[in-house]
């Protein structure tokens, strides 16, 4: 009797509300409401339903993952895991400014970090050391990458030279990679906020 009047209930509260779905479509590209959450676009889809994330493939993987899962390199495949784990973490301490990025290609924290709006949040010591934490292991997995690609590239015969242009192109992906917000050390030791 009880799922009898259950089911009526449910019954009835569907024809109360009247839910109209919009039509999903998959993408591998990012919609205007998600360059506008993350601060590429400024205008907003009028009546959108944003269900995917920004690194949402059609077949449920992410294209860093991709990257990690073709790596026939354990270490480089864990290490790409990590710094696919720690990206939406660095991206949001980025934003806040806490910490850039460097000419060295490593992330750094920002001299002027205190006297940034955000800055609050993270004097509790246990925030604080979380930042550093995340800076030093992302930093250990970019340069754990950048070696064993460069050995990679070595055995199959390169010559010095090129290996040097190659660990510089490496490490300048990493720094052109700022985004408007955020903040990078220039190369004579200054820190821009990048407009």
């Amino acid at each position: 009797m009880k799922r009898l009047i259950f089911v009526f209930l449910m019954l009835g509260c569907k024809s109360l509300f009247n839910l109209k779905v919009p039509p999903i479509t998959i993408t591998n590209a990012q919609t205007a409401a998600e360059k506008q959450m993350v601060g590429e676009d400024r205008e907003l889809e009028k009546e959108g339903w944003m269900i995917a994330s920004i690194q949402s493939s059609s077949n449920g993987r992410s294209n860093r993952e991709k990257l990690a899962a073709e790596d026939s390199d354990p270490d480089i495949k864990a290490h790409r895991i990590r710094l696919n784990y720690l990206t939406p973490e660095v991206k949001t301490y980025k934003m806040h400014g806490m910490i850039g990025e460097t000419p060295a290609g490593l992330l750094k924290l920002n001299p002027l970090a205190s006297g940034l709006p955000n800055c609050a949040q993270y004097e509790i010591p246990a925030k604080r050391k979380r930042v550093e934490d995340v800076v030093l292991f992302f930093n250990e997995s970019r340069k754990i990458i950048w070696d064993k690609e460069i050995l990679n590239q070595k055995k199959k015969g390169k010559k010095e030279e090129e290996l040097i242009k190659y660990k510089q192109s490496l490490v300048e992906d990493y720094y052109k990679s700022v985004s408007t917000g955020e903040y990078y050390e220039t190369t004579n030791g200054r820190w821009e906020k990048f407009q």
